[in-house]
């Protein structure tokens, strides 16, 4: 069994969780040593967010919908919903002190069968995943959750990037932060990192609890795999972040509450935009192939179209002075 494990908010103190206050070990460094622990400053990952209050994270999140934050649930589960919403921010960009946008709450929700880690480490919890609505539509493109279950074997020793604004290596927190962490056990909850199979050992950390593990398609695109959830008390040997995909349902239920609809395309008004998004729910009609041209019907001297004049105009014209002299279409 792991020892010394913690969850990863920030709603502590880091004394209060057994952090220090001096700089952690940095490993076998290859350079570029910065946060997330060992990471580095991210202004990209739009959809990665730090919330708080007052320009102050407590966690981390990211937008699976223009309205919709998926995040930890032990990152609010112990506040009154009433003032997680009332108070709570999302802050986008790379600094929260220092947001490029700002969007408040309207609603909080964390999963039913949501069970906190244990003080001890002994239980490690269960469906650490909450969702909030946001009041206004989000100034970036959301990333969708991983809803197919994941292929337990074929995905160990794939890479995944964990984005948040937590602590780094200093103390630091607040700035959104990333690194490639390798995926080194799937279990029923969990998607886990060893920091000694990562790049200059990153690991994830106080205040980044809530925030994504980002899988990259082979088209370049993203899509979440998992909600950081817990990690070990110094953050230097490894971390465990919840599946989306073992919560499929749930998530699913709470975009339909928030939208309406689960049709991704509609969501993210993909329909009619001129671009076209084969894996949408409907037939998008930016896929139906141009029609056809009218084509042209040759005949002898010349050419006609599908309009030519009837029979009887053609016996009309000479008794006009009038007639069809063929000619040459260049």
């Amino acid at each position: 069994m792991l020892s010394g494990l913690f969850t990863l908010a920030a709603l502590a103190a880091p004394h209060a969780q057994g952090l220090s206050d001096t700089e952690f070990p940095l490993g076998d460094s290859l350079g570029e040593a910065a946060p997330i622990i060992n990471g580095k400053v991210e202004d990209g990952f739009p959809a990665a967010v730090g919330v708080g209050a007052g320009g102050f994270t407590l966690c981390s999140a990211s937008l699976i919908t223009p309205r919709l934050l998926l995040t930890a649930a032990h990152c609010s589960a112990d506040l009154p919903v009433e003032l997680v919403v009332a108070f709570g921010e999302a802050y986008f960009g790379t600094e929260a002190s220092s947001p490029d946008h700002t969007v408040g709450f309207v609603d909080a929700r964390v999963h039913p069968d949501y069970i906190p880690l244990s003080d001890n480490g002994a239980n490690l919890g269960q469906y650490d995943l909450a969702v909030i609505q946001l009041s206004a539509d989000a100034p970036v493109e959301p990333v969708w959750p991983r809803l197919d279950l994941l292929d337990v074997e074929a995905e160990v020793g794939a890479r995944v990037w964990s984005v948040g604004f937590g602590q780094d290596e200093n103390g630091g927190s607040g700035v959104k932060k990333s690194a490639k962490l390798t995926v080194d056990e799937i279990d029923d909850m969990f998607v886990i990192s060893e920091s000694q199979s990562n790049r200059n050992n990153a690991n994830i950390c106080s205040g980044d609890s809530g925030g994504p593990q980002y899988f990259e398609l082979e088209d370049g695109s993203l899509e979440q795999w998992a909600v950081h959830s817990w990690g070990d008390i110094g953050c230097v040997f490894n971390s465990g972040s919840t599946r989306t995909d073992i919560a499929a349902d749930w998530i699913l239920e709470q975009i339909e509450i928030t939208h309406g609809t689960t049709d991704q395309c509609e969501i993210e008004g993909r329909y009619g935009d001129g671009v076209c998004d084969p894996d949408c729910d409907t037939e998008d009609i930016d896929c139906a192939p141009p029609p056809e041209p009218e084509a042209l019907e040759e005949e002898a001297g010349g050419c006609n179209t599908t309009g030519s004049l009837p029979l009887g105009w053609l016996l009309v014209l000479p008794a006009l002075g009038l007639r069809r002299t063929p000619r040459r279409i260049d």
